[in-house]
């Protein structure tokens, strides 16, 4: 289950990365609910993550001044959410992303400003300033904040998200397949639901905007593999189906399998190609198949 309100296809749509804040803190009671919002959902794996927060612009810039300019990269953030992991497994890295981006989507709708760090920002500074428990780590940060209004920070945002090309998003047909791995699906030809609700899945950020996921719809299920190890951004994108579908009244629940050598054959998933996971649908409200229903 899942405690976000409201239209959630909306707040998908509307997220983007924001790397520029206005110099205003976050409303105590927000980030209160946000560091709550965690206890309302579901987990992925038995290695449940934890968010904190680092808040003040100058330990957000000691986290994330990682290496040199890197800093520039988001600007003036006055809070980090911290993902921290109770141990180093890919299938806790699977579950934090799972779980920060359902924060992340609960913060678009509560006109907060957020962007994903997984790889330039400094893990033991993040760790250090919200404090760890024994085999912790802190495997991700996101930045927080009001996004800036100003003529800068719109121009800041805009070119920092060119560079990263984060206005560029694969079609779905490079990304779904049918039945097996390299078998042409074809949105105009599948179930609209289910079109739309891939179509809001792929909304999900990655890191470097590389969207690693691939999708095989099958008549009982939809497969998710990634084309690299991305725990991290399997269970973002896993996030984002899980949401899509229970909007469009398509309920369903992931099976697991991370890194399943036997299941990544049965599909035909090509060396470095890894297997995640299978959400089966709890009815056939909404159709895994490729077709639409024809009339009788």
């Amino acid at each position: 289950m899942s405690g976000l309100e409201g239209d959630v296809l909306v707040a998908m749509r509307q997220r983007r990365s924001v790397r520029s804040y206005q110099d205003l803190p976050v409303e105590p009671a927000l980030c209160e609910h946000l560091l709550a919002f965690p206890k309302t959902v579901d987990h992925l794996s038995n290695f449940p993550p934890r968010i904190a927060l680092i808040s003040g612009s100058e330990q957000t810039q000691q986290v994330l001044t990682y290496m040199v300019g890197s800093y520039g990269l988001v600007n003036n953030a006055p809070h980090l959410l911290v993902g921290i992991v109770p141990e180093e497994n890919d299938a806790a890295l699977l579950d934090l992303g799972y779980v920060l981006e359902q924060v992340v989507l609960r913060a678009t709708q509560l006109g907060l400003g957020t962007c994903w760090v997984t790889g330039s920002y400094d893990a033991q500074r993040a760790g250090n300033s919200v404090g760890l428990e024994a085999g912790e780590k802190a495997a991700a940060v996101c930045a927080l904040g009001h996004p800036a209004q100003d003529r800068w920070g719109r121009f800041h945002s805009r070119i920092i998200r060119r560079v990263a090309t984060g206005h560029r998003r694969k079609p779905l047909r490079d990304v779904v397949f049918s039945e097996k791995w390299g078998e042409p699906w074809f949105p105009s030809d599948a179930d609209s639901t289910l079109a739309t609700i891939l179509a809001h899945a792929c909304l999900a950020p990655s890191a470097h905007n590389r969207q690693p996921w691939r999708f095989i719809v099958r008549l009982d299920r939809l497969v998710l593999a990634t084309v690299r190890p991305a725990p991290i951004d399997g269970g973002i994108v896993m996030a984002h189906l899980t949401l899509a579908s229970t909007a469009l009244k398509g309920r369903g629940q992931w099976e697991v399998r991370l890194g399943d050598d036997d299941l990544r054959k049965t599909y035909g998933l090509p060396q470095g190609v890894t297997y995640v996971a299978a959400f089966i649908p709890a009815r056939p409200r909404v159709r895994m198949s490729g077709q639409k229903e024809t009339a009788k």
